[in-house]
């Protein structure tokens, strides 16, 4: 019970990491026109463009510590925040059990 406690709070703090560092690179205007951010959240729907996305990548890596892509995940197959934010869980995770 202890490592699903464990896991929900690491859950929820890489999630709201994401969402933080979405937030900073968006402007005020989209993040007010898009409301709040949730795990079900279409990446599309934030207007990023390569270099933006490029940008967040670097600064969850830098926050989290892990970049869930260097073996080869496929960052183009995430659809959601939530998908994104799974990306980095499992990253961590994998660094954990290692």
């Amino acid at each position: 019970m202890l490592s699903n406690t464990l896991t929900d709070t690491r859950t929820t703090d890489v999630q709201a990491t994401v969402v933080q560092e979405i937030v900073a690179i968006l402007d005020e205007d989209t993040v007010d026109e898009l409301g709040e951010l949730t795990a079900e959240t279409e990446l599309s729907a934030l207007g990023l463009n390569s270099l933006a996305f490029a940008r967040l990548i670097i600064k969850l890596e830098r926050a989290l510590g892990v970049d869930p892509f260097s073996q080869g995940g496929d960052f183009v197959a995430l659809r959601t925040v939530g998908a994104l934010a799974g990306a980095y869980e499992q990253a961590l995770s994998a660094r954990t059990e290692a």
